[in-house]
């Protein structure tokens, strides 16, 4: 694993990202400015619970996210992003829009340190329907929420508007 400490705390844990095989690396290295912003979020913060599910409002625009708000006038298709298995949801003809929101998934290992498994400008959202860490939020919310169409590279052969999650 390619560990790259992200925090070095002064209750001697560390904060550190797998920059290869996570998703937090991965949207990392499209977005390498969101290391200064987790920097800023979680030095002052004391960790003691071994899974964390963090949304920061950081009181002033941070990027762009491609979580929305769907109503029915939306064009919603759903399909397998590239190396998944599990369905997202899609909005056609939707944008990204600013957000002041910083999202963060961490885990305690068995060191005592912390590793950063996901990251993301825009609100919290919980993992989708059929992902094996679905909780019982996760099919309300993204009954009621989609990525923009541009948000990932999909799998064209999965793309459905029969909505996989019933």
């Amino acid at each position: 694993m390619y560990k790259y400490i992200i925090l070095q705390s002064t209750d001697g844990y560390q904060i550190y990202v797998n920059l290869i095989l996570s998703s937090a690396g991965k949207y990392l290295s499209r977005q390498p400015y969101v290391i200064n912003l987790i920097k800023e979020v979680l030095g002052p913060i004391d960790l003691t619970k071994s899974d964390l599910s963090l949304e920061f409002d950081l009181g002033r625009v941070i990027g762009n996210t491609d979580i929305v708000e769907t109503t029915e006038k939306d064009t919603i298709f759903y399909a397998q992003p590239v190396k998944k298995q599990v369905f997202s949801r899609y909005a056609k003809n939707r944008s990204p829009s600013p957000s002041q929101k910083l999202s963060i998934i961490i885990k305690a290992d068995q060191e005592g340190n912390y590793e950063l498994i996901d990251t993301w400008i825009g609100p919290y959202m919980p993992p989708f329907p059929g992902d094996s860490l679905e909780t019982a939020k996760s099919k309300p919310y993204w009954l009621s929420h989609a990525l923009v169409q541009d948000a990932q590279t999909v799998q064209t052969k999965t793309i459905t508007k029969i909505c996989p999650y019933n």
